[in-house]
């Protein structure tokens, strides 16, 4: 008597994971032009530096 194998079909699953990218949070931060106080919201910390650097503001701090 013949043996009969059976065979199962090739099976292939697989995960695709689609990472989203979200916008950069922005970074709000006070300093000060002359005797007024400015806001500025800028997209780091870095470029608040410079800004205030560039604008010859002084840098006061960040903001919540």
């Amino acid at each position: 008597m013949p043996v009969m194998t059976r065979v199962a079909p090739e099976l292939n699953v697989g995960v695709v994971r689609i990472k989203r990218e979200r916008a950069p949070a922005r970074v709000r931060f006070c300093a000060l032009d002359g005797s007024v106080r400015v806001v500025i919201e800028v997209d780091s910390e870095d470029d608040a530096r410079t800004v205030c650097h560039e604008m010859r503001f002084e840098f006061i701090g960040f903001c919540d």
